[in-house]
């Protein structure tokens, strides 16, 4: 059972979304994306900690949007969580079964509604109430029971790992410990018992410890006087059998410091797996039916690595478990270890409010998700917190196109844009990924051309442009339209600049040595180098003199000696000032002016 889908209109950034969800979901989304808010709108629908005055809303909880909440009869914040799969377990299918959705069964809802509750016009707040129900109908109310065992627990990014584990009442540990406990035969706990208060009462019976006692003693009666005296003795934690539970500590480092004594990042993944347990042991003890937990920002005290490995054992071995994980990042590494089905990206639009993008319906071939799941390292995983791409074919387009953006006059962090190779030439992935995420970007590639053949850029452009025609729903190419841009080079080129897609004549090297400001730098990085002997080194000259004289294939080998990532690093500290070619602009501006 999971959540499957989530719709919220009219609540804070909220104007209206519909997310498809997985059975577990990492939220990822620039600050004041709305990823705290979608995370309380669910709290609002399951989540039983949360008092009624705090699912009393106030007029400013309404969407920004909403000029007077009181008009033409009020308005409402509507949210409404739909699960699937519940039917599978006998459990949850007798919380669920009663708020199934007339048009599909399959489907359960549950939704919160805060709307006004008065005769007439609402004129303020207290003219506002909320109701929450199931199945569509808000006559079918659900339930504590229901929301009692169908639970939302929420992590919140401000937590206090340190306290809840020091805090018995509050700690995760304390009913595992007790179940424990429970286990244990009585004459067991008072064989422990008396044994510890034997320990206990010869310590105080040390002579240090009874001369420490009377002095103390002697100082509170003196500063108090005997009206005040609070008849002070040291002694030990309660030996008494029945509270034995509640003196066991979790210690760290083998025994020799306790939990509050350790980093931040070790108090929270502690935390974290002792609540998993907690869940897991509310389950088997039959409190709760399923567990939805919902972490916000766990990066804050976790390193790189660590968020990398807790979160990929996370979502492999929650896929099995009667709970889903609910998870808010600005991270790339959890970004790169999470499945794509499970991102939800949430961007703020300003005006209109924030907008989802959910991949859980993402359409993809087996071996393209592989190709996308692979590519997708903690770099690479910087695309899904962009406001904008730049898809490039290898890593010297990937140092340039910063360079080149800065001469325009775009910085390209400052405006969220990232420059992703694909490392190679297969932008198709990419290209849909990019898209289903309502990502604008733009694709860089070489035409290649061949000596005697069609250019391998040719068919490349085709497809790719084919490929985001359909995935932007357009009306399928007649056969006159494939015959011509499978034969009229203008036409393929205007096609592909329709949709985004930047050629060249030839290679990014062989185009830049086309531009004489350009060539300069570029002869000038290969007339540095010391490892090249005379014959290349009049080459270089003859093409200084004269840049008619470059032959693109001598050329190439030369930088190839070089090596073209050293290459281009060097010529990306050159060319700042220096436009670049007329189809790298066109690519930097397209996702300049759409981010």
């Amino acid at each position: 059972m999971h959540i499957s889908r989530v719709q919220i209109r009219n609540f804070r950034n909220f104007k209206s979304i519909d997310v498809p969800m997985s059975k577990n979901s990492v939220l990822i989304g620039e600050n004041r994306a709305g990823k705290s808010n979608f995370i309380h709108a669910l709290r609002l629908v399951l989540d039983t900690s949360l008092p009624d005055r705090s699912r009393s809303l106030k007029i400013s909880d309404f969407w920004d949007g909403i000029e007077d909440p009181f008009a033409e009869g009020g308005s409402s914040i509507e949210i409404d969580v739909d699960f699937v799969g519940f039917e599978a377990n006998p459990a949850t299918h007798a919380l669920l079964a009663d708020f199934r959705i007339a048009d599909d069964h399959t489907v359960a809802r549950i939704s919160y509604r805060f709307r006004p509750d008065c005769e007439g016009e609402p004129s303020s707040e207290a003219d506002f109430d909320y109701i929450i129900f199931g199945g569509g109908d808000e006559t079918r109310s659900v339930p504590s029971k229901t929301r009692k065992r169908l639970v939302l627990d929420v992590l919140h990014a401000l937590r206090d790992a340190e306290s809840d584990l020091a805090n018995w009442r509050k700690s995760p540990l304390r009913p595992l410990v007790e179940d424990a406990f429970s286990r244990i035969p009585d004459s067991d706990l008072v064989s422990v018992s008396s044994a510890i208060e034997g320990a206990g009462n010869a310590l105080l019976q040390l002579g240090e410890i009874t001369t420490l006692e009377a002095t103390l003693r002697g100082k509170l009666h003196a500063i108090g006087g005997p009206r005040n005296d609070i008849d002070a003795k040291f002694g030990i934690l309660s030996t008494d059998p029945s509270r034995l539970a509640s003196i066991l500590k979790l210690f760290i480092d083998g025994g020799s410091r306790e939990i509050g004594d350790a980093s931040l990042g070790s108090a929270n993944l502690a935390l974290l797996t002792l609540q998993l347990a907690e869940y897991e042991w509310k389950r088997a003890q039959n409190e709760q039916d399923f567990t939805i937990i919902a972490i916000e920002e766990p990066e804050a005290h976790l390193h790189p690595q660590l968020q990398r490995k807790v979160f990929s054992t996370l979502f492999q071995e929650n896929l099995e478990a009667p709970q889903s994980l609910i998870v808010s990042t600005h991270s790339p590494n959890i970004a790169s270890v999470t499945p794509f089905n499970q991102i939800v990206l949430l961007r703020n639009c300003g005006e209109d409010g924030s907008i989802a993008f959910s991949l859980a319906n993402l359409n993809l071939a087996a071996h393209e998700m592989a190709d996308l799941q692979g590519y997708l390292t903690t770099t690479r995983a910087e695309i899904f917190f962009s406001s904008g791409i730049i898809f490039v074919e290898g890593p010297s387009e990937e140092a340039l196109i910063p360079a080149f953006s800065a001469t325009l006059g775009h910085d390209l962090d400052a405006l969220g844009i990232t420059v992703c190779s694909v490392d190679g030439v297969d932008f198709g992935p990419y290209l849909k990924l990019a898209t289903m995420l309502g990502l604008p970007c733009s694709v860089i590639t070489d035409w290649d051309p061949i000596a005697g053949g069609t250019p391998l850029g040719w068919a490349r452009a085709k497809k790719l442009l084919l490929s985001k025609r359909d995935i932007q729903g357009a009306a399928a190419v007649t056969p006159a339209q494939l015959s011509r841009l499978d034969t009229e080079e203008g036409t393929l080129r205007a096609a592909a600049r329709k949709y985004n897609i930047y050629l060249n004549s030839s290679t990014l090297e062989i185009e830049l040595s086309q531009d004489p400001d350009l060539a300069d730098v570029l002869l000038s990085i290969l007339s540095e180098q010391t490892s090249f002997g005379p014959v290349l080194k009049s080459r270089i000259a003859r093409y200084q003199a004269d840049h008619a004289e470059i032959v693109p294939e001598k050329l190439m080998l030369m930088i190839g000696y070089v090596g073209k990532g050293r290459f281009s690093r060097e010529l990306e500290k050159r060319i700042v000032g220096i436009a670049p070619p007329e189809y790298i602009k066109h690519a930097i501006e397209h996702v300049v002016a759409k981010a």
